[in-house]
């Protein structure tokens, strides 16, 4: 099982004091559905399992000056029962309904999958068209980063070894709607092998704006700054959300694994998005 220590901070300050002197080997332990599986299976071999989970400088979830703050302490069940989320961000909740099962809801948070930094983080492709970023601290300061400009490759982000993430947050969408679609070789926990999501300003069915990012094609989650321009300004129907989503391809570096071909992922990539973009849009299906 390895050699470790347990460690319980009661302040924020106590938190990342400790986070200065032990690096890397002090693992933030709040719902813990990823670190203890990684301990299991012997990629974490040691260290501090820093238990955080009653650390009340990073709980909340509150509105404030137009954006909406999530404390990176809250579980993903308690997210999707927050009034504030039901009535300012639906959209946010009806992802969530997707993560995991109810019993992993009831485990992890939503810092946890994006520290976690996998190409196929459920949670991350809808924060990126929502334009989310982190508020991360340590002994020396506090930094916002950008979650797009987050992760560097796959388990991999910015994050310095003495950091830890205190919120994420996002502009409260003023008008638009979201579409978000993932698919898993089963219902439940599975892995995805590819989801997208969207985010669409529209008149009537005429784009204003779209934001588009998507999970499982790349080293890391991505925005698809290029198909997103294709999209602008055009007018939709079901052939034309058909077409404009096929330029997606051209904008993913998918891997072959054991949950598909990259051929699979580029083909299937295209028929997700013009789903989501259906969906956004309240086209039937």
């Amino acid at each position: 099982m390895g050699d470790f220590r347990f460690f319980r901070p009661t302040e924020l300050q106590e938190l990342l004091e400790f986070k200065a002197r032990e690096g890397n080997r002090a693992r933030i332990l709040d719902g813990g559905s990823n670190v203890l599986v990684y301990i299991n299976e012997g990629s974490i071999s040691g260290g501090t399992l820093v238990d955080v989970k009653s650390l009340e400088a990073i709980k909340g979830i509150a509105e404030r000056d137009g954006l909406l703050e999530i404390g990176a302490g809250e579980l993903i069940a308690d997210i999707m029962d927050s009034e504030l989320i039901r009535k300012k961000v639906p959209f946010l909740r009806e992802v969530l309904q997707k993560f995991a099962n109810p019993l992993v809801r009831n485990m992890a948070t939503l810092a946890g999958n994006i520290a976690d930094s996998s190409p196929i983080g459920d949670t991350i492709p809808p924060l990126l068209v929502l334009e989310a970023e982190v508020i991360v601290a340590s002994a020396g300061g506090e930094r916002v980063i950008g979650l797009e400009e987050f992760f560097t490759g796959p388990g991999q982000n910015v994050l310095k070894e003495e950091e830890v993430i205190c919120k994420v947050r996002f502009p409260l969408p003023a008008k638009g709607a979201g579409g978000h679609i993932k698919l898993g070789l089963r219902k439940g926990t599975s892995c995805s092998v590819a989801s997208v999501a969207v985010w669409l300003v529209a008149d009537k069915n005429r784009v204003e704006d779209i934001r588009i990012a998507l999970g499982g094609v790349a080293p890391t989650p991505v925005r698809a700054r290029k198909t997103e321009d294709a999209f602008k300004g055009q007018s939709l129907d079901w052939d034309g959300i058909a077409e404009l989503s096929r330029k997606v391809a051209d904008e993913i570096s998918p891997i072959t694994d054991v949950r598909g071909s990259a051929e699979y992922r580029r083909q299937v990539s295209a028929a997700l998005l013009a789903k989501a973009v259906r969906q956004a849009l309240g086209l039937e299906e």
